[in-house]
């Protein structure tokens, strides 16, 4: 038998998805054309996916602290 007989599973987050729709709003910003909001969609996105993927790892170090 294994030492722990216990296994972990991380808490339901919002997070992934919110990451994820940032990352889609960088590639659609991607698309070749000729119009400025696309650098904005660029721009948004990147904030997006920073924001939550540094809020997720730091809400992930926080759990591995805990156990």
């Amino acid at each position: 038998m294994a030492e722990h007989d216990e296994f972990h599973l991380p808490e339901p987050s919002a997070l992934p998805i919110v990451t994820s729709i940032g990352i889609a709003l960088i590639l659609f910003g991607f698309v070749p054309d000729s119009r400025l909001w696309r650098l904005a969609m660029v721009s948004i996105g990147t904030m997006i996916t920073i924001g939550a993927g540094w809020i997720w790892l730091r809400d992930s170090m926080a759990e591995y602290r805990d156990l």
